[in-house]
């Protein structure tokens, strides 16, 4: 998080007697014994592609782990001494001083790809069961379960990190959340630690853990799960001081029966909370606000309804539905302040952050101050504009129903001069929900009047026939993606706003890019 210095911004801030300066709106703003701050954001820079909530991914700046501490952390033993160094479990990623912790599993071994080359790479040693002939760098040997072997170095690492720990899960909306609290904490001027990218299974916790740098104050990382005892297992490992779960919907369904045993999988999270920790729920989704809390434990409430600790009192879409305007209040201060970056979903994203935050000593007015620097994550509602006019929500990184109903309203909301068109991926592991959940996407894009709805998979072609969609509204479909990319660069013009979404399976990635390669014969007319 703290990889590259902090920036100044030309941001000020000014205090508002009565919230007057607000058209009349659905959600009014409270006024009676109440401050409001707004965030003067409407000059302010938008976001680089090089946003700062991502400065974690720089291997420098992770923590050293010497020969000693991971022969004892891994109860192993020193073969062959290496230089301190990182850690890494990909061979093809590993950069100049990192150990390389080779991972036996069901369907490979990292053991194979150790040779002479990752030594001519900087790899300073090797953490497994085995080395190649010859192998001149450090050699720490362990015995047995290799991923049990990462495990208990992620549980040594958990031990000696003091600061706080935050744990977020949800069925949409973890690793933006994340990326949020991480952005907003930097107001307290301690070093924030987020874990890389999606790393939120057991090896991703695992080597987040492993990675925390010495001077980190606080931690933010996400866990997910597919399956019952995943999420509990998680939990024993990080053992977040705050527990964030962000909502209960409808994805990894083929393994559960109802929502309510996701809603159950989720609330794992809370099962071994000790007195003093820290619970952060979502009080508009019922299915949360369902699970027991343990004795002892503080309960901190976001969302829009009335009572909550941090309360989103106002989300609109703005800047041609290029930006959200946000109005979120705690104990009768109130703060308005702008993300530059599409999707109202976003407003409620930051406002678990701002509950997060504040718990952890920030300023409502910090928060809001950091936050309007915030810009997508990569491939999660990331507004690109291509050479040849094109804007393109790229929102492939994976789809659920929840996640796929906010990008078509996102769609919506954006200002249009030629067509809005939505590039839909199956949505994958729905279980029985399967053939409902793609049903439901297509009626919203329906209702939604969407004037060209592209479909590639066999789900999303069995909902639209029940459906009779494709004499009803222009549609297209193929089986896979490469076919579908021809068609759609053939119905495409300059001013089109194009929605790219799909689970991470269906490789939706490929769409992106024959879209932005498409070179087109007239300018654009704006």
């Amino acid at each position: 998080m703290n990889a590259t210095p902090r920036t100044s911004f030309p941001h000020t801030l000014r205090r508002i007697p009565k919230p007057t300066h607000f058209p009349s709106r659905p959600h009014k703003l409270p006024t009676s014994h109440s401050r409001i701050r707004v965030l003067a954001t409407q000059n302010a820079p938008k976001p680089a592609n090089s946003c700062p909530q991502n400065a974690h991914h720089d291997p420098g700046n992770l923590s050293l782990w010497t020969a000693n501490e991971i022969a004892e952390a891994v109860n192993g033993r020193i073969v062959k001494w290496g230089s301190p160094g990182t850690i890494s479990t990909d061979t093809r990623a590993l950069e100049s001083s990192q150990w390389f912790f080779a991972i036996a599993g069901a369907n490979f071994d990292a053991h194979d790809f150790i040779t002479p080359e990752l030594s001519r790479k900087g790899c300073v040693g090797v953490i497994g069961n085995r080395v190649c002939d010859n192998w001149d760098k450090g050699f720490v040997e362990i015995s047995g379960d290799t991923v049990n072997s990462l495990v208990k170095m992620a549980n040594y690492a958990r031990h000696r990190f003091h600061g706080a720990m935050v744990g977020v899960t949800g069925s949409v909306g973890k690793t933006t959340t994340k990326s949020m609290i991480a952005l907003a904490l930097e107001s307290l001027g301690n070093r924030v630690y987020q874990s890389p990218g999606n790393w939120n299974n057991r090896i991703g916790v695992a080597l987040s853990l492993i990675g925390i740098p010495r001077n980190a104050g606080s931690v933010i990382l996400e866990m997910g799960m597919s399956a019952k005892g995943e999420i509990l297992e998680l939990a024993r490992m990080a053992r977040p001081s705050i527990r964030v779960i962000l909502n209960v919907g409808p994805s990894h369904l083929e393994n559960f029966a109802s929502l309510e045993e996701v809603a159950v999988a989720k609330g794992e999270i809370l099962a071994e909370v000790e007195p003093g920790d820290v619970c952060v729920l979502n009080a508009d989704d019922p299915l949360v606000m369902s699970l027991p809390i343990p004795y002892g434990v503080k309960k901190v409430l976001f969302g829009r309804r009335e009572g909550c600790d941090v309360r989103l009192i106002l989300a609109e879409s703005v800047d041609g539905g290029l930006g959200v305007r946000v109005v979120l209040e705690k104990n009768k201060e109130k703060m308005e302040f702008q993300i530059h970056s599409p999707g109202l979903h976003l407003a409620t994203n930051a406002c678990a952050a701002a509950a997060v935050a504040t718990l952890l000593g920030a300023s409502l007015p910090q928060v809001g101050m950091c936050l309007s620097r915030f810009c997508p994550v990569r491939m999660r509602s990331e507004l690109e504009v291509a050479k040849n006019g094109i804007k393109i929500v790229n929102d492939i990184y994976n789809a659920n129903p929840v996640s796929t109903k906010a990008a078509i309203d996102l769609l919506k909301s954006i200002d249009c001069c030629g067509k809005r068109v939505s590039v839909l991926g199956d949505m994958l592991e729905l279980g029985a929900f399967e053939m409902e959940s793609h049903e439901m996407i297509l009626n919203h894009c329906c209702d939604s009047s969407i004037d060209l709805v592209c479909l590639v998979g066999k789900r999303y072609f069995a909902a639209a026939e029940n459906l009779n969609l494709f004499d009803t509204i222009n549609t297209v479909h193929a089986h896979d993606v490469a076919t579908l990319a021809l068609e759609i660069v053939k119905r495409l013009d300059c001013n089109d706003v194009v929605l790219v979404k799909g689970s991470r399976a269906m490789k939706m990635e490929r769409i992106v890019d024959a879209i932005k390669a498409m070179n087109m014969q007239s300018p654009c007319l704006y």
